[in-house]
């Protein structure tokens, strides 16, 4: 691709956002990176240096006021989530670059208030159950199904969720002083997908759809991510469920992530929705061995203002029948973390990446949700298998 004279701005500096640091670079970028670790791996190939919280956007903007920048700032953009996401949006509003309002990121960081937002442009979302804790009138005693799912309205990771099971635990769970901080949902069951993406110019473009698999009721805790979808005829529904949200949270450019269920109807029921790349290794590993697809050259392209159609990914590397993304979790007796065994793939399969996510000796007990997982393996396959049985043969072998 042609090489750029310019900079770019990297809000953190960890081993998630070197992808992003790299794309950069590759493109004869001077990469500005910001993080408060000043031990941050993606410091080591940064050319500036801006020791600083990646939250401490008004910082952040006054460190780069010192910044000698004898090249023009292109972009900037960030592989985190939550609140560095807003400083991006922050920082892209104030330097006068591309990115999203900061009242877009602002709502996608409230769960409460983002859902009644898109259910007004008519996006299927599950019912909310009102919080008697907070209902103050005689209203009629609403009607509860059971399970009720109670999800932190700020948070990410599958941390802090609750499922009520019985009328006695969700009056509990109402008069109890955390109540105010929860949404409370009726369950959905049904298939789950991930959605990647981009938006460029308020116009969402659908990059991939992959399959998860999560550990059910009560944690969902993520245990897989499998190309290709299973749901694959669904993606035209998907992208223009995500247009909607986009036209509804007025976003503008950037990357886009939403995970949906899908019912036995096949009806799309939105999950959850963020202006970020996501995690879970889908665009930095699932992608690139599945497809051959390099997704932080887009991103940054999408984030510098190049001209970019990105098109949704649907022919696999030659010979490839499935690839996956596989966690694991401690057992119910493991106290420690102990090294994991290493992966032995059969004749049809390729180890495409392998990692232990807790260091060694450290105690379990505290993990909660996605944070608990111990460990990720990608894995590819040639062989000509369904993909259920396929995650069934990984799971014996892998002895979980």
């Amino acid at each position: 691709m042609k090489q750029l004279n310019g900079s770019y701005l990297s809000i953190g500096a960890g081993e998630n956002q070197i992808p992003l640091i790299r794309a950069a670079k590759g493109r004869g970028l001077k990469v500005i990176a910001v993080d408060t670790n000043p031990m941050a791996p993606g410091l080591n190939e940064s050319d500036i240096k801006i020791l600083e919280s990646t939250h401490e956007y008004r910082k952040i903007l006054h460190a780069m006021s010192k910044v000698p920048l004898p090249y023009k700032l292109l972009g900037v953009g960030s592989r985190s989530y939550g609140k560095a996401v807003y400083t991006v949006s922050y920082l892209a509003e104030k330097l006068k670059l591309r990115g999203n309002p900061r009242d877009s990121t602002n709502l996608f960081l409230d769960k409460e208030k983002f859902k009644l937002v898109v259910s007004k442009y008519g996006i299927p979302v599950p019912k909310s159950i009102p919080n008697l804790g907070t209902n103050k009138t005689k209203d009629k005693k609403p009607e509860l199904l059971f399970p009720i799912i109670a999800k932190p309205k700020e948070g990410s990771g599958k941390k802090g969720i609750s499922v009520l099971e019985s009328e006695v635990e969700y009056k509990k769970f109402t008069k109890s002083r955390i109540h105010e901080s929860f949404l409370l949902e009726t369950y959905t069951p049904g298939d789950e997908v991930t959605v990647l993406g981009f938006v460029i110019n308020k116009r969402f473009y659908i990059i991939s759809l992959t399959d998860k698999i999560t550990t059910g009721l009560p944690n969902f805790i993520e245990v897989a991510h499998i190309a290709p979808s299973e749901h694959i005829s669904m993606a035209g529904e998907l992208k223009m469920i995500c247009q909607s949200i986009v036209t509804a949270s007025k976003l503008k450019t950037g990357p886009f992530v939403a995970e949906f269920k899908i019912t036995k109807n096949k009806e799309c029921i939105l999950i959850e929705a963020a202006p970020e790349v996501g995690g879970e290794f889908i665009a930095d590993q699932l992608l690139p061995a599945h497809y051959g697809y390099d997704y932080f050259k887009d991103l940054l392209s999408v984030t510098i203002g190049e001209k970019t159609r990105p098109e949704f990914l649907k022919t696999s590397k030659k010979g490839t029948i499935h690839s996956a993304i596989l966690f694991t979790l401690p057992t119910t007796k493991q106290k420690k973390m102990a090294e994991l065994s290493p992966f032995v793939p059969n004749v049809y399969e390729t180890v495409f990446f392998q990692k232990q996510l807790i260091p060694n000796g450290t105690p379990l007990e505290s993990f909660e949700g996605n944070h608990k997982r111990t460990g990720v393996t990608g894995i590819s396959t040639k062989q000509f298998i369904s993909a259920k049985d396929w995650y069934s043969s990984l799971l014996d072998r892998l002895d979980l």
